[in-house]
């Protein structure tokens, strides 16, 4: 029995002999080579400007969940083929380098838009795009998504761009240009440039354009691009000449309803009923005694309130009141006048 519990004794301090030496034993060290930048997978290639622009964001972290530190720059890989038909030719090959961008290892690269554009481009040819990030050992990421455009010589640019400006409006028109399939407009602010998408989601099949997305008393500038389809590409031109517009309020309010004039002790007292219009700024009020040819503007400023009391007038006179509706618009567009009222003044 005493042999058995000495045998029980030296199993256990074996087993806690071995524990304590796997504890301080250290897993194989992670090969630098395997932590590399995530792989993108959002790189898109849009046609634009007789060219195409790369666009993809940076990644924030390491294939191994670790956070990105290092990044060192991006490399722009394409292959290319000759289009024949709607098919390729010779796509497929290893694909070349054709760019650097080098980085100046920011924190906020990380997550950060990133675009280029390329316009070294031939006609009938296939290109396929993908994009690799470099970290400042030299490890590469795997490349991205691939990306494939279809490039035909663009279309001209369009001429004869006209553009009206409205109420919150801006149309435009445009001849149409030769070989195109579509069109897209852009539209800048006095001091910017052209964004990269267009206002239009689709390419439009007219030759013609209406913005409604525009505030008034602002300027826009505009340039129509002509598209043109090529398999499951949209080439785009250069823009047209640009053309300055400024969509403005011009339409007044509507004429103010239901005036009546009573004639009380301090004077002559008018109301009438409130404009419906959101924009509306006030009410201007107009007399003119009766026989007289024309109204005289009684308000220096548009009231705020429908009702006014002219208490500039004579015993016994006949008088003539009109009133209008002032928007809110830097042109103060006034509607037209109201119904007249006539009363005479007898307190």
């Amino acid at each position: 029995m005493e042999m058995i519990k000495s045998v029980k004794k030296i199993i256990v301090l074996a087993l806690l002999l071995m524990v304590m030496v796997s504890c301080g034993r250290k897993s194989p060290p992670v090969p630098w080579e395997s932590i590399v930048p995530r792989r993108i997978v959002n790189l898109t290639a849009i046609a634009s400007d007789g060219g195409v622009v790369l666009e993809w964001t940076s990644p924030r972290v390491n294939t191994d969940k670790s956070t990105l530190i290092d990044l060192e720059k991006f490399e722009v890989l394409r292959s290319e083929g000759f289009l024949i038909g709607n098919e390729c030719r010779g796509c497929g090959e290893k694909p070349k380098l054709v760019y650097e961008m080098k980085l100046d290892g920011k924190v906020e690269d990380r997550g950060k838009k990133r675009s280029i554009f390329f316009d070294n481009l031939e006609p009938a040819r296939v290109y396929v795009y993908e994009i690799v990030s470099i970290n400042r050992r030299g490890y590469p990421s795997s490349p991205s998504n691939p990306v494939t455009v279809y490039w035909e010589t663009p279309p001209p640019a369009p001429k004869g761009v006209k553009g009206g400006a409205g109420d919150k409006r801006v149309d435009l028109s445009w001849e149409p240009a030769e070989g195109a399939t579509g069109y897209n407009v852009y539209r800048r602010g006095a001091d910017e440039p052209f964004p990269l998408r267009p206002l239009n989601r689709e390419p439009l099949a007219v030759t013609q354009y209406a913005d409604l997305s525009v505030e008034n008393d602002k300027n826009y500038i505009y340039s129509v691009r002509a598209v043109r389809r090529v398999v499951k590409t949209d080439v785009e031109g250069k823009g047209s000449q640009e053309i300055s517009v400024t969509p403005t309020k011009l339409i007044p309010p509507s004429s103010p309803v239901g005036l009546v004039a009573i004639s009380l002790k301090d004077g002559i007292e008018l109301n009438w009923r409130r404009n419906p219009e959101a924009d509306l700024l006030g009410y201007n009020v107009y007399r003119r005694k009766v026989g007289e040819g024309e109204f005289k503007k009684l308000t220096e400023s548009p009231l705020v309130k429908e009702t006014y009391l002219d208490t500039q007038v004579e015993l016994g006179q006949d008088y003539e009141y009109a009133v209008t509706g002032v928007d809110n618009s830097p042109h103060r567009n006034e509607s037209p006048l109201s119904e007249e009222v006539r009363v005479k003044y007898i307190y």
